[in-house]
């Protein structure tokens, strides 16, 4: 296996383990307290394989992101038989611009495992996980195309523009792990409360999800603009314009399924006149191919964020 794909590998781990450990989270905050915990006309089944999807997904957090920086020293170093030497450890922590950043999530890695394996599933057990996946989300940016502008108000504004893409992203796919397990549990609800709760539970995700599209569009562009010093004919003729391209192809299809989901499945199961089993069988199988399309558009960021940008 070459250095690049070791780096897009544990990129993609990385990047789906943590917009799990922030999106899953914070999932359970705009559901409302009343859904927040197993009771009387909550989602019990739904919380547990949550707390357990985000148990499993603070280890794998760690040990991807461990991998990524044995990646970046290794494709400094140009080789990984030196990764572990101590010397060249030392110089990667302590005199390179990513030492600071390294120890800092190596510090988060620890944290979330520890969270994680709390014998807690509660609203603050949820909020620390939160935090600390907003955290290594944000910190990602200095260490990749985002930290190039330096200490400098230019650069300020790209590491900005990556956070709120970032954040943005995570709680957009992040959240679609619970919302389908919460759509699957509705089957053991009543027909009349499952056409309720569905709806609800699709109408609150669905507010989320129009912001932060809105936000990542936004920033996106921005970052974009960014990478090409604001001339985009610059991307029809390079590699990264390639990648940046099959991601918002990737991205316009989970659009189309987010609008179909919205704006034509949730009027349909409305105006039924029965329970509405066919039309909620149809808007799980949708949010399960929009969170498939969430996964490959992960795949495609952790090749973009390691080719080199025109600019």
């Amino acid at each position: 296996m070459t250095i690049f794909q070791a780096l897009v590998i544990s990129r993609w781990i990385h990047f789906a383990s943590v917009f799990v450990l922030f999106g899953s989270s914070f999932f359970w905050f705009y559901m409302g307290s009343e859904r927040s915990f197993a009771g009387a006309g909550g989602l019990p089944r739904t919380l547990r394989a949550t707390s357990t999807l985000l148990r499993i997904a603070a280890p794998v957090a760690a040990i991807s992101g461990v991998a990524w920086l044995a990646g970046i020293l290794a494709n400094m170093i140009g080789g990984l038989d030196g990764v572990v030497d101590p010397e060249n450890l030392r110089l990667f922590f302590f005199e390179t611009q990513f030492g600071v950043v390294a120890i800092l999530r190596l510090l988060l890695f620890a944290t979330v495992v520890a969270i994680a394996i709390l014998p807690w599933h509660n609203r603050a057990w949820l909020s620390a996980l939160l935090h600390a996946g907003a955290l290594l989300l944000v910190s990602q940016a200095w260490l990749g195309h985002a930290a190039e502008g330096g200490a400098s108000l230019y650069g300020t504004a790209m590491i900005i523009a990556y956070s709120v893409h970032m954040l943005a992203a995570g709680a957009w796919v992040g959240g679609l792990p619970p919302l389908l397990f919460a759509l699957v549990e509705q089957r053991h609800f009543s027909p009349d409360e499952s056409r309720a709760w569905t709806l609800d539970i699709l109408s609150r995700y669905s507010l989320m999800a129009m912001v932060a599209v809105t936000l990542i569009v936004v920033s996106g562009i921005t970052n974009a603009a960014f990478r090409v010093a604001g001339s985009f004919d610059k991307l029809f003729w390079t590699a990264y314009g390639d990648v940046l391209f099959a991601k918002v192809i990737a991205v316009a299809l989970m659009l189309a399924l987010a609008y179909f989901n919205r704006f034509i499945a949730m009027p349909r199961l409305r105006a039924a006149s029965l329970k509405g089993d066919s039309q909620i069988t149809r808007l799980r199988a949708s949010v399960a191919i929009e969170l498939v399309l969430g996964i490959a558009v992960l795949g495609v960021a952790a090749i973009l964020g390691i080719t080199p940008p025109p600019q």
